[in-house]
């Protein structure tokens, strides 16, 4: 005989559920709910990321240099939900002990510009070595955040360095997946929102390469959904590379034009001799905080856009891409002159 029960608990009130019924509940949560070790979880979309894995149950294990700014994260889960742990970049090696304890690697961590014990190299290609070295040799599955436009036909370290990563994951791991974004935008993006500041208190906003190079941005909430799915759905797309990008192309201009549209301010744009651009990038690129550096010139000669791609991530995300215009003129608001 099949005992009836009833459960109260965290998912709500579940009547009449048989023994077999609890049975196979216990067996379907235990296999959703997972050990996630996420690097680059207090980043830009890794703080987007970790909400939708805490909500759907799992344990986060965040190895972070700076444990204080994993706190917000931390607001979204449960007590015991964040394992917040000490990441040496000097001594690598002690990740395998994570790595070991942890159903699922994801890796987020990227540089837009280098620090001084912080390179692209390190960053992009070191950290993403060991990282998959150890997930291979633990069979844990690994999933790689990269850069659409990575490459090694360029002089931009960043793109290279993205690539070595790339590569080296690609020859040696048999369970990853990578994922290669163009723009990323959100409320608390480093694109938009730097040229909104700009075409706030600047005469100007200044084109590079005459603004041709075409951007495909996609959504921080619809790139989280993506590898949030992807997660879920390992399997099914398992050593593949896959684009993640919005389903709009702009040029670099039409994006600033939309940013001064936003603002409700007339269009002014200079364009930047080359030579003058990479003089500028050089000098600013010795603050501790540069707002342009040479690299970042270098990177916006490069086109990031993937024919068929927003088909891809629509797909796995199911459901329409965010348009970019609407999502950014909510937030570019912060920006418009008050009177």
């Amino acid at each position: 005989m099949i005992l009836k029960t009833e459960k109260v608990g965290h998912f709500g009130i579940i009547d009449n559920l048989t023994s077999l019924d609890i049975y196979l509940y216990k067996i379907e949560k235990a296999m959703r709910n997972k050990n996630i070790l996420l690097f680059g979880s207090t980043g830009f979309i890794g703080r987007s990321l970790s909400k939708r894995l805490l909500a759907d149950g799992n344990k986060l294990i965040c190895p972070v240099r700076n444990p204080s700014r994993v706190k917000r994260n931390i607001l979204s889960g449960d007590i015991g939900q964040i394992d917040v742990v000490n990441f040496d970049l000097q001594n690598l090696d002690t990740i395998e002990n994570l790595i070991q304890q942890s159903d699922v690697v994801i890796n987020l961590i990227g540089l837009l510009f280098e620090k001084n014990n912080f390179s692209f190299e390190l960053a992009h290609f070191l950290l993403p070595k060991k990282i998959s070295t150890f997930s291979e040799k633990h069979s844990k599955p690994f999933l790689h955040i990269s850069s659409l436009g990575s490459t090694f036909q360029s002089k931009s370290n960043y793109l290279v360095s993205k690539k070595m990563g790339e590569e080296f994951i690609q020859s040696n791991n048999s369970n990853y997946i990578i994922v290669r974004p163009s723009v990323v935008y959100g409320e608390e993006d480093n694109f938009i929102n730097q040229f909104g500041k700009m075409a706030k208190i600047l005469p100007f906003l200044p084109l590079f390469k005459n603004g041709e190079t075409q951007f495909q941005p996609i959504y921080v909430n619809d790139l989280s959904l993506m590898i949030f799915n992807l997660v879920k759905n390992f399997q099914k797309y398992k050593n593949k590379n896959i684009p993640a990008v919005g389903h709009e192309i702009f040029t670099f201009k039409e994006i600033l034009s939309h940013i001064f549209q936003s603002l409700q301010k007339k269009e002014r744009f200079i364009n930047i001799p080359s030579f003058f651009a990479i003089l500028q990038g050089k000098i600013m690129e010795k603050l501790p905080k540069p707002l342009f550096t040479y690299d970042q010139y270098v990177t916006l000669s490069h086109d990031s856009i993937h024919e068929g791609g927003s088909k891809i991530v629509s797909e796995i995300i199911d459901k329409d891409l965010s348009s970019m215009k609407l999502v950014t003129a909510q937030y570019l608001n912060k920006f418009i002159d008050r009177v």
